[in-house]
């Protein structure tokens, strides 16, 4: 009888396209390889090994363009004796020989995966009836080097390439030394595929099979299973396009993991399943799930399929993926900005309460083209709020330091004009303090500006004029007060020679230097002062500039029309607190300043930081604003700031 043999030819190639951003092996080639030919067909050795050399071209499968990665080749040819010596061989018989004669890389390597010179292919022959024990193995290396075959009667085989390396997008370090493995019966396929899946499977063949399972039904069902513990058993019967995007998805699910060093391996991952066809790791699927999540949340999926050129598809099997195992709900039109939050507790994004930023500050929000996003920080500073009063302002419950605005129905980000007047609501007072006690209450994490009227003056108001030697007195004993920490005070006042004398002589009795000072036009008399002209105009109409600015600063007269006397008074404050004082002093190192400046600068000043609650009502039988009295600014670290009306004086009224 004539003895036939049948050739297996190996080809190795690596990922083309597809593998260019993919974290994962996936078994690229073309599945639809055919069957193989017909055991008793005659053919010659030499015309069935030609046709069987030729590297199989990359093919198209729905937009997911693949070339063979790890794929063995079968090729059959019939050997029979010559008929010459059939009588003098009786005992000749025919018998298939499985062997691999010669394993080719493909050339398209991708700059991601590759079997480097050196890895080998080990095929191993497997006894059925024995648990799939080994019967034989041999093994070639990838180089091409042409070989006399490893042969094996057994058609069912273990095919493993070792050495293949995975650069993952990201990962800077790059994975080596992985291996693919697959189980196969070669009488049924002319190739074998080795990608995560069928790697992943053997160990669960085998235990099924030892169980007593049909191979083939056992294969069936332990890739099943690998579905099943990816949440995408339930797409079956699906076309081929959408079988290849969910292959993707779980490529690129289990590659993640491994290329970021967490301790997930094919191995492992193919023991978990094999003892109960269950995925009992509980570690790794919420680390897998987490990097899905947050590709998903931060645009990246995009960034994947432009890097592979692909049509979308994989994506929502990465989303099913990680709904199912974290427990957040599916996306769509209906639930977009939706706030969700993670409830498993294996995840890093768990968190008990919504509400709860202290350890884990990451949220998500549904989009309605399916996908989810992460949380912005005014939506996690307001989504606990609830409803508001009209123009009402609040601290964003997240930040700490961003602000808020309720407006027709919906919280805003306030304006700078909103922010600082939830400063000035949440600490007005009537009450003028001691400027030392206000000084000595500055905590660790704060910084005070101090922004004060010159001291007593004599009776030449131009830019020259000086104090009296009352005034400088004054300003000493103010400093004197002033030295419970060892900073040096900064210095700054207007551009007139009394103001620069009050913060002198303030230094001099803190005994620090006093020859730097910074000069600034703003804090000059003129700062809320629009017009001049209108401005004395109301000065004659309610008999003085003490009367005018008052009624101003609390009725805001003289505000309106082509020819206002004055600017209005919150929005003029806010600039020089913002734009002038704090644009200067905004190292938080500067802790202490002193500033002088005049009475029409500092008593509007002071009537809008206390929220008009001190009585400097000149225009109304009120008092006027005392010699070395003004406000402190106070800044935390967090931007926060509150204002106290000071007193350098026994009295902050004359």
């Amino acid at each position: 009888m004539a003895t036939k043999r049948i050739n297996i030819w190996g080809v190795i190639p690596v990922w083309f396209a597809l593998c260019a951003a993919l974290s994962l092996f996936v078994a690229c080639g073309d599945s639809s390889s055919g069957t193989s030919a017909d055991p008793d067909e005659p053919l010659s050795s030499d015309s069935n090994a030609s046709s069987q050399t030729v590297l199989r071209s990359s093919s198209s499968w729905g937009g997911f363009v693949y070339s063979s990665i790890g794929s063995i080749y079968t090729g059959r040819d019939t050997l029979r004796a010559q008929d010459s010596l059939v009588d003098t061989l009786p005992d000749i018989s025919r018998k298939q020989v499985y062997s691999v004669r010669r394993v080719v890389l493909d050339k398209r390597m991708s700059a991601m995966f590759g079997v480097p010179a050196g890895a080998n292919v080990k095929v191993e022959a497997l006894d059925v009836k024995a648990g799939l024990s080994v019967v034989g193995a041999d093994s070639i290396d990838v180089a091409g080097i042409e070989t006399a075959g490893l042969s094996f009667e057994s058609p069912y085989v273990k095919v493993t390439v070792d050495g293949v390396t995975l650069d993952f997008p990201g990962v800077a370090q790059t994975v080596t030394g992985l291996s693919l493995s697959a189980f196969e019966n070669l009488t049924s396929k002319d190739s074998v595929e080795l990608d995560f899946v069928t790697s992943a499977a053997f160990p669960r063949v085998r235990a099924l099979v030892m169980a007593g399972q049909d191979p083939a039904v056992a294969v069936e069902q332990a890739e099943m299973e690998i579905l099943r513990a990816f949440h995408m058993d339930e797409f079956t019967d699906m076309p081929e396009k959408e079988s290849s995007a969910r292959l993707l998805a779980i490529h690129l699910l289990a590659s993640s993991r491994v290329a970021e060093g967490e301790g997930f391996s094919f191995a492992g991952f193919g023991d978990d399943i094999a003892a109960d066809g269950l995925w009992n790791d509980s570690a790794s699927r919420a680390g897998i799930a987490d990097w899905a999540l947050t590709v998903d949340a931060t645009d990246g999926f995009a960034a994947i399929r432009s890097a592979l050129s692909v049509e979308p598809g994989f994506e929502k099997y990465l989303r099913i993926f990680y709904q199912k195992e974290l427990g957040i709900s599916e996306c769509s039109v209906g639930n977009a900005g939706e706030v969700l939050y993670v409830a498993n507790t294996a995840s890093r994004y768990f968190v008990q309460e919504i509400s709860d930023f202290s350890e884990v500050t990451e949220r998500f929000v549904c989009k309605e083209s399916g996908s989810i996003a992460f949380v912005s920080d005014d939506m996690k500073d307001t989504f606990a709020f609830g409803p508001g009063e009209e123009g009402e302002v609040r601290v964003g419950a997240f930040s700490g330091n961003l602000y808020y605005t309720y407006e027709d129905g919906a919280w805003r980000p306030s304006t700078a004009l909103e922010k600082d007047a939830y400063f000035v609501q949440v600490s007005a007072t009537s009450v003028f303090t001691d400027i030392k006690d206000v000084y000595e209450s500055i905590k660790p994490n704060e910084r005070v500006i101090f922004v004060i009227r010159h001291a007593e003056r004599g009776d030449d108001t131009s830019k020259g004029g000086t104090l009296t030697s009352n005034g400088k007195k004054q300003s000493e004993e103010v400093g004197a007060k002033l030295t419970k920490f060892p900073q040096d005070f900064l210095l700054g006042a207007s551009e007139f020679l009394r103001a620069h004398q009050t913060v002198e002589y303030i230094a001099r009795g803190r005994g620090q230097p006093y020859d730097v000072r910074d000069t600034f036009p703003e804090l000059n008399d003129d700062w809320y002062e629009k017009n001049h002209e209108a401005s004395e105009k109301a000065k004659s109409e309610c008999g003085g500039g003490w009367e005018s600015t008052s009624k101003y600063a609390y009725t805001a007269a003289y505000t309106t029309g082509e020819n206002a006397a004055f600017y209005p008074l919150a929005e003029r404050s806010v600039e020089l607190i913002e734009d002038v004082l704090l644009a200067k002093y905004n190292d938080p190192t500067q802790r202490f300043v002193i500033l002088s400046s005049h009475d029409k600068v500092m008593v509007p000043l002071v009537v809008y930081c206390t929220n008009k609650k001190v009585n400097l009502k000149k225009y109304d039988g009120g008092k006027w604003l005392n010699y070395l009295a003004g406000v402190a600014i106070i800044i935390d670290e967090l931007g926060k700031r509150r204002y106290i009306p000071v007193k350098g004086l026994s009295s902050a009224y004359m």
